[in-house]
């Protein structure tokens, strides 16, 4: 598997430090709550910094505005879905427009593991999935083939590469992988996946494949004019769109999104803790 360049970067950032990891911090080297940065990097360290922080610590720790994006995905953009109680609903929009989101993360957390609870792997499930189980109910309708050893970051990772791949197409993929500009695709396909589902029928119903290529863009379907390409693109829309991964696919890459944020950030943090002690 390509290593992004963000694997590079921090590989470069903590070569100067990773001594001083090990001689300060031999305990928490060896703890179970942290996953070795030298595992990301191919054993060049053994120091860690946490990346499976639980979703409510997530959503709880973000900034509000963070978290527009999923209120909007889980109230509909404020019109309310059937499955959605009016009294969650009104709590979610007045605390979005006083930038107060943060504070109802058990809420959040809670209506978009419900949503998982509606995808076809859970349908039969009782209760509520866990959000690990949605988003590796996501990898895998995305035709991506997470393990039994994946923790909830390498899970999210293969979500944004499968769709970056299967709605923005190979280069972009490639582009990606090199880049490792996590903020621009995840927030390109938040964009596209959400305008996709508003306008699915229309699509079917008028557009064909110039519709399509409205929605996506010429240079996310380049092979739009090719029937078999036309068909696929549009079966792969429709997957994204149907009733509980319209919500659920994009919920997940906005939460990869906001966990590398946090990641980075950590990460920064612990790197200037190091530096100040050399």
């Amino acid at each position: 598997m390509t290593r992004s360049r963000d694997a590079d970067r921090f590989a470069s950032r903590m070569t100067d430090v990773t001594l001083m990891a090990k001689i300060s911090f031999p305990m928490l080297a060896k703890s179970d709550h942290y996953l070795a940065i030298g595992q990301l990097l191919g054993g060049r360290m053994e120091f860690v910094v946490p990346r499976d922080r639980s979703l409510s610590n997530l959503l709880s720790n973000a900034t509000s505005v963070n978290l527009d994006t999923l209120a909007d995905l889980i109230t509909d953009n404020g019109k309310g879905r059937l499955a959605l109680d009016s009294d969650v609903k009104g709590t979610i929009l007045t605390r979005k427009v006083q930038g107060q989101l943060p504070s109802i993360s058990g809420l959040l957390e809670a209506e978009l593991r419900a949503f998982g609870s509606n995808t076809i792997a859970s349908v039969f499930r009782s209760e509520s999935v866990s959000y690990f189980e949605l988003a590796t109910d996501v990898a895998k309708k995305l035709d991506g083939k997470p393990s039994s050893h994946d923790d909830i970051f390498a899970i999210e990772e293969i979500v944004i590469r499968q769709a970056v791949h299967k709605y923005m197409g190979d280069e972009a993929l490639d582009d990606y992988l090199k880049s490792g500009n996590v903020v621009g695709y995840v927030t390109q396909l938040v964009k596209t996946l959400i305008s996709a589902a508003g306008t699915i029928g229309g699509i079917a119903a008028s557009g064909g494949g110039a519709g399509i290529a409205s929605v996506f863009g010429s240079r996310v379907l380049s092979l739009v004019a090719a029937p078999v390409a036309i068909g696929t693109a549009g079966l792969a829309i429709y997957q994204a769109s149907s009733p509980a991964f319209r919500i659920t696919v994009p919920a997940v890459l906005e939460i990869a999104k906001i966990r590398r944020a946090r990641y980075e950030q950590d990460f920064s943090a612990y790197t200037e803790k190091l530096k100040a002690c050399l």
